[in-house]
């Protein structure tokens, strides 16, 4: 099953935009991130992501929820990379 984590990034057009991150898996073919934005669109409408990025390995916290702080971090260029 795939892991997915989304959060706000600042955007100085709209103040804030939301992006998702989904860690790939090397057994299942990836769909296009275009493809992705649409499904997400048809499920939650607006709220959907402007952009999602594909990584390789998902940041997890110690209780092993998705980490949004090292995401945050990531989406600051802090650390990490994506493909």
């Amino acid at each position: 099953m795939p892991v997915a984590g989304v959060v706000g990034v600042i955007d100085k057009s709209h103040g804030e935009n939301v992006r998702a991150y989904v860690e790939i898996k090397a057994k299942i073919k990836t769909p296009k991130t275009g493809e992705l934005i649409q499904f997400a669109k048809q499920r939650v409408g607006y709220k959907a992501p402007e952009e999602i990025i594909l990584i390789e390995k998902m940041p997890i916290n110690p209780t092993g929820k998705v980490d949004r702080v090292a995401l945050k971090k990531i989406a600051a260029g802090e650390h990490g990379h994506h493909i």
